[in-house]
């Protein structure tokens, strides 16, 4: 095929549902894959937003994919296979977006395949998990795994919410259209919607209301961590000490306004 490169070198599965193959059919192995070792993608941009050259962390890497994982199961078993059959072929780092609970090291079945790598000279790499702020929380702790949590970037993708006193508070958010008016509107607060609702859903919901846009706050373990995600409608991403003065504001006057 023309756009092949030699990026990928290889493919194999350890799943005991086989019938899958080794396709990544679920788009996470893809996603996680580019962002470790992902090539140099020039003018490269998010609806518009964040223009510039995209890169993984590696970009020069080659890559050779162990699927453990299909839609329905992703077995301990299955994965000690495709770590075994890494370190036989002579991988330089193991890279695992896989994660359980957190258990006893000699229950560990990630920990004790990391530890046979590591013995290797095997760098082993795994994510910390997207569950927290709760102690035990934590995925992949032992000590001989570089455990990687997430982070931030040098940059945000603005979206800033004005309101009729004239604050104002900087969130983020993807879809940015240019043609929606700054013309402030009447501000309406709502408790109602699950705040585990799908961003999507959410816009749906103020959009049948008759809303022309939305602001969404954090709630208050997720602090000042702001997601830039593409809404249904003109929308902010906002800080939890944002929400709270905006409510404030809202409870302080008899017709509130604000535009994003």
């Amino acid at each position: 095929m023309a756009a092949c490169n030699n990026k990928l070198i290889g493919v194999r599965t350890f799943q005991s549902d086989p019938a899958e193959g080794p396709l990544d059919n679920v788009g996470h192995g893809t996603h996680t894959a580019s962002m470790a070792a992902g090539n140099f993608v020039r003018n490269a941009s998010v609806f518009g937003q964040a223009k510039g050259t995209a890169a993984g962390m590696a970009p020069l890497a080659h890559l050779a994919i162990y699927k453990v994982c299909s839609r329905i199961s992703c077995l301990e078993s299955d994965i000690l296979a495709g770590m075994d059959a890494a370190m036989e072929d002579g991988v330089d780092i193991l890279s695992q977006s896989i994660g359980a609970q957190s258990v006893p090291f000699y229950k560990d079945n990630i920990a004790k395949g990391a530890f046979c790598a590591i013995q290797k000279g095997i760098l082993v790499s795994c994510s910390a998990g997207n569950d927290g702020p709760l102690h035990g929380t934590l995925s992949n702790e032992a000590p001989w795994i570089l455990t990687v949590g997430a982070s931030t970037i040098d940059r945000s993708i603005r979206a800033t919410a004005v309101l009729g006193n004239k604050e104002e508070f900087d969130g983020e958010v993807l879809s940015q259209p240019n043609n929606f008016s700054s013309t402030l509107l009447p501000l309406f607060y709502s408790s109602t919607i699950n705040p585990y609702t799908d961003s999507n859903l959410k816009g749906l919901s103020v959009y049948t209301a008759g809303g022309g846009a939305m602001m969404l706050t954090n709630e208050k373990k997720d602090g000042f961590t702001t997601l830039a995600n593409a809404h249904f409608l003109p929308a902010t991403k906002l800080s939890y000490a944002a929400g709270l003065k905006i409510k404030g504001y809202i409870k302080s006057t008899t017709t509130p306004t604000a535009c994003v």
